[in-house]
């Protein structure tokens, strides 16, 4: 992984006693940005949310801000947000990993905070160089201050394991972070970027391009290697009736990775959400639709897999 610019101070991650019972606020502090502009990278913030407090991680020339919340003696799992943004299904998902004793850090990358917007962002990406233009075959230069931000997490943590969830838009970032070290699971859930619209629509299209993912051939072959020697595992998850995740890239997933991937697919072929659309966002969206839902239900027994995954491979898994 090339050198990072980011540094994380110590006691950002450090437990704290506090009466709310979270750690304070804090900054990141960075070093000189490349062009030599200023010595110091100033720190970006966003809007206070809920229980979550926040960090500003800079690494190259990037710089985001990160909320986080949690145990600190807890598991730690980086989440990615999807093509809808940093919105309220992204935040209650964050607040059931945390109830299910996790610690959660969302990095704000793009789109209007606490909002849904997926036509927006979406409209923004596609010409945005930090997301790679979501062309196919092209891992995005988003993923290399990921890869960055989850170091200087694990480090902090004393070390530890940690676990990544890529969804939708980040689906496949999961990829190129389970290359790193520090990461011992990840999931990508419904990876559908490159998107094809008319199969979403009319479900016509080339097969090859139903496969196709963000992400280097290179990076795949170095996941593979990881997941091959049994240093890391992947979990990849969809809806059946999915066209904008088709069973395709998860086919693909199959071919990549022989070794250390386990695959869910739920619902059935026919089924649809209580709004009659096709289920995607399954740990988000989909989970906020189905209100009172029952254990059996898609998007709960999704979500108490994805919590099983992480059991087995964080929190049994040895520190180094």
């Amino acid at each position: 992984m090339a050198a990072t610019r980011g540094t994380l101070l110590e006691h950002a991650l450090a437990a704290r006693p506090a009466q709310s019972g979270l750690d304070r606020s804090v900054r990141l502090q960075t070093a000189g940005i490349p062009d030599g502009s200023s010595p110091w990278t100033a720190p970006i913030r966003g809007r206070p949310i809920g229980r979550f407090d926040q960090l500003s991680f800079a690494s190259g020339r990037l710089v985001h801000p990160v909320y986080y919340a949690g145990d600190a003696q807890a598991p730690t799992l980086l989440l990615l947000p999807e093509i809808a943004g940093f919105a309220p299904g992204l935040q209650m998902f964050a607040e059931r990993l945390i109830d299910a004793r996790f610690r959660v850090f969302v990095p704000w990358l793009f789109g209007p905070l606490g909002t849904r917007a997926p036509r927006r962002n979406g409209i923004r990406l596609c010409i945005s160089r930090e997301f790679a233009y979501l062309r196919a075959g092209v891992s995005s230069p988003i993923t290399t201050w990921l890869r960055a931000l989850s170091a200087h997490i694990s480090k902090y943590s004393g070390g530890a394991p940690i676990g990544v969830i890529g969804m939708c838009l980040t689906g496949a970032f999961a990829i190129p972070l389970v290359i790193d070290p520090q990461v011992a699971a990840a999931v990508a859930a419904q990876p559908a970027v490159p998107l094809s619209p008319l199969f979403v629509a009319f479900g016509i299209a080339k097969k090859r391009r139903l496969s196709q993912l963000n992400v280097s051939d290179s990076e795949i072959a170095q996941a593979r290697a990881r997941l091959d020697a049994g240093r890391a595992h992947l979990l990849a998850v969809r809806c059946r009736p999915d066209r904008m995740c088709p069973h395709a890239k998860i086919a693909r997933l199959q071919r990549e990775f022989p070794l250390g991937l386990e695959i869910r697919e739920y619902a059935e072929a026919g089924e649809r959400n209580c709004l009659g659309e096709r289920p995607h966002a399954t740990f988000t969206r989909e989970y906020r639709l189905a209100q009172n839902a029952s254990a059996d239900h898609y998007s709960r027994r999704a979500f108490t897999d994805l919590v099983a995954f992480f059991d087995t491979h964080l929190r049994a898994a040895p520190r180094p």
